[in-house]
């Protein structure tokens, strides 16, 4: 019986030796040895799209050469950018969705290195010329609106928070209004925060949005202003 024992164990441990080469032979490929980075831009204006942090527009990337390769994605910054350091060299299809811009075309790229893409593209709407003030009850926001898509304006917002990728689901105050109309782009809009809401002497980073009345898009924003509230 001893000797039946130390034949199992003699044969277990051989199965397991085996079985750890085998892993350790799956492990010796390579790591990621590319970067990938770049931004999202207005086609006409050449400066960035901001966007939202938390459940903001993605990128979607393929890589090529595979039997049902496996879409994965890649979330944008606040200030329109995106970057990941652990990519894989090989050919992709990369295309930019859910977002709030109209959707460019699927690109077919080659990942090598450190590898910068430009995503050209046209917003829904452009948040212009901006202007915060304190008027000793409120923060108020001034803005325009450039509307580039024919559907309607939905919502306006005005955001607060202390962290400068403040967005529709990272702030400490916010406002709103509904639209559902068409805007003009020589109308000033207005929207106001108490001051209630903040700690006097402390700087907060604002921005104002608007969202377009098309499914799974995203608010437009300008870039966060930084507001000492005194």
């Amino acid at each position: 019986m001893k000797k039946l024992i130390n034949v199992y164990i003699l044969l277990t441990l051989t199965v397991l030796v085996s079985s750890c080469g085998e892993i350790g032979d799956l492990d010796n490929f390579d790591g990621p040895d590319s970067k990938f980075f770049g931004s999202v831009i207005d086609a006409e204006t050449g400066a960035f799209i901001p966007q939202e942090l938390i459940e903001g527009s993605v990128i979607e990337y393929t890589e090529l050469g595979f039997d049902n390769p496996q879409i994965q994605q890649l979330r944008f910054h606040t200030d329109g950018t995106f970057r990941n350091d652990l990519m894989f060299s090989g050919e992709y299809d990369v295309e930019a969705v859910r977002g709030n811009f109209f959707a460019p075309e699927k690109d077919t790229i080659s990942i090598n290195g450190d590898t910068e893409h430009i995503i050209r593209a046209l917003p829904y709407l452009r948040i212009k010329d901006v202007n915060l003030v304190n008027d000793g009850t409120n923060i108020v926001a001034t803005f325009k609106i450039d509307q580039i898509a024919a559907e309607n304006v939905k919502t306006l917002s005005m955001i607060a928070d202390l962290n400068p990728n403040v967005g529709k689901f990272l702030n400490i105050a916010s406002t709103g209004v509904d639209i559902n109309g068409a805007v003009n782009p020589d109308t000033v809009f207005t929207l106001q925060l108490s001051l209630n809401k903040f700690d006097l002497g402390k700087e907060y980073f604002f921005r104002v949005g608007a969202l377009i009345d098309i499914p799974q898009a995203k608010y437009n924003y300008n870039v966060p202003i930084r507001f000492k509230v005194e």
